[in-house]
């Protein structure tokens, strides 16, 4: 009976030592979260939403966007149509701050301000009057021109405007990568250039792009007359024509407003592609859910525990009955011979 007490003993120090050497292995591949299931992902964001967007945690974000300059009406109008009961008195500021912002004058203002400088445009109505023509292939080739004229006289080169042009003009057709061309990359590269000139695209994303104009475009090539088309690295280009994909869906599921409120909140590549994700799941509504919830929530929510953490939790589950059985034994054992 010793000799067998003994080889479970070791049996079980040498399933803990597997299932420690699991940890390790799961830790350093970053395989204890996986990106939850997209068909089940609407359904836990708006569980969340509804619970978390209270009347109190509303009506405190709403105060807090009253108090900016500008107002961000876009996060604003997102906030109330949750449809949450407000005090009478923050309505009443609510329609004041409204009847300011979208008088005649204000618009006008706003509109020519935005039309004239990127940079100062809000995601609120006068952002139309900015983003019309960097959203179709005349503004690419404005930018190539642009950015061409400027490199010939020796002037510094917008080198991420440059390469989003690029993206922009090859999924118009007017060059073909092998990786494919399609609408939603052409909306999304004039969306990354709205957002870069209204500075919400973080240096994580930009520096996509710039290894891109870096590495995927020979311009000594271009430089000699070779056809643009014959001057692209597709494999280099790869990553920023992915991730200019990914925001041409979140504009596709969201909104051209919800996309830029979504990507200022973005730091990193997997931000992104989180967003990204919200965005699908939860289309207009993704405004809301990142304020209400915020930022940290959102990409949380977005990712469950891999089968594997949950094999490796029934194992050690199943270890530590088997130990505790031996200790109890044990215990049973040295009581009885005191007794």
């Amino acid at each position: 009976m010793i000799w067998a007490r003994r080889l479970l003993a070791a049996l079980a120090l040498g399933l803990a030592l597997a299932s420690g050497w699991q940890v390790v292995a799961l830790w350093r591949a970053g395989g204890w979260w996986v990106e939850r299931a997209e068909d089940s992902l609407a359904q836990v964001y708006t569980a969340a939403l509804a619970r978390a967007a209270t009347p109190a945690r509303v009506a405190e974000l709403l105060d807090t966007r009253l108090a900016e300059t500008p107002r961000n009406w876009h996060v604003i109008d997102a906030l109330l149509a949750e449809n949450v009961a407000l005090p009478p008195d923050l309505q009443t500021r609510i329609d004041a701050a409204r009847a300011q912002d979208f008088s005649f004058a204000a618009k006008a203002r706003a509109c020519w301000a935005c039309s004239y400088d990127l940079s100062r445009c809000t995601l609120g109505p006068d952002l139309a009057c900015g983003i019309g023509m960097n959203l179709t292939v005349a503004g690419d080739l404005l930018v190539l021109g642009r950015e061409g004229l400027a490199a010939g006289q020796g002037a510094e080169v917008d080198r991420l405007d440059l390469t989003l042009a690029l993206v922009g003009v090859a999924a118009t057709g007017a060059v073909v990568f092998t990786g494919g061309t399609s609408y939603t990359v052409k909306a999304g590269a004039g969306l990354l250039r709205v957002a870069h000139r209204m500075g919400r695209l973080a240096p994580d994303l930009r520096r996509v792009y710039i290894r891109a104009f870096r590495e995927g475009v020979d311009w000594a090539a271009l430089s000699r007359g070779a056809p643009l088309g014959r001057a692209t690295r597709t494999d280099a280009l790869t990553p920023a024509i992915r991730l200019t994909k990914e925001f041409g869906a979140m504009r596709a599921s969201a909104g051209t407003r919800a996309t830029l409120h979504l990507m200022g909140a973005a730091q990193t590549v997997p931000d992104a592609r989180a967003m990204a994700r919200t965005a699908r799941a939860l289309g207009p509504r993704s405004t809301a859910a990142l304020e209400v919830l915020g930022k940290s929530r959102v990409l949380r929510l977005g990712l469950r525990l891999s089968d594997e953490v949950w094999a490796l939790a029934a194992t050690l589950s199943g270890m530590l009955s088997a130990l505790g059985g031996l200790i109890a034994g044990r215990a049973l054992r040295l009581l009885r011979r005191r007794l």
